[in-house]
């Protein structure tokens, strides 16, 4: 399991790759193995999530002026949209016994990865922030229209 964030990161971007490979064999023989892979990606969000929470959030939040406990609530809700985007995108599809429809499942997992790296690159910028305070509203302003439940699907 990860022990950092770049490691985290790096274990989001191999199991996107991997889901991406596995998505395209098209291979109904291979339904258990998506549903599996689905199940670790969850877990894998989940494992992230706290780590995050502990590791991250709680250091920025010790001992932080306004404008760090600002910064470390916005990450917060950054991961915490994350998850909730998984978990509103994945329920359905983990219930269902139908068939998978190949064309709508690569279309999901092109959307979630699209969402992961977005995320990814939030996180990074956030960290790695080194100006005024209203550069940063300004970053937060510029995507807080992306955070909360978003459907891969209308």
């Amino acid at each position: 399991m990860a022990q950092t964030l770049d490691e985290f990161h790096a274990e989001l971007e191999a199991m996107m790759a991997d889901g991406d490979a596995l998505v395209a064999t098209r291979d109904p023989a291979n339904t258990i193995r998506v549903k599996q892979r689905v199940a670790e990606a969850v877990t894998l969000v989940a494992s992230y999530q706290i780590f995050v929470h502990r590791e991250i959030f709680a250091p920025m939040l010790a001992g932080a002026d306004p404008a760090g406990r600002a910064r470390a609530a916005e990450l917060k809700v950054e991961c915490i949209a994350l998850t909730e985007d998984l978990r509103f995108n994945v329920k359905d599809f983990m219930a269902n016994d139908a068939p998978i429809d190949w064309d709508r499942l690569e279309a999901r997992v092109a959307w979630f990865n699209d969402r992961v790296r977005r995320h990814l690159t939030h996180v990074r910028e956030a960290m790695s922030h080194r100006g005024s305070e209203a550069d940063f509203a300004a970053l937060r302003a510029a995507r807080i229209d992306r955070i909360g439940v978003q459907p891969a699907f209308n």
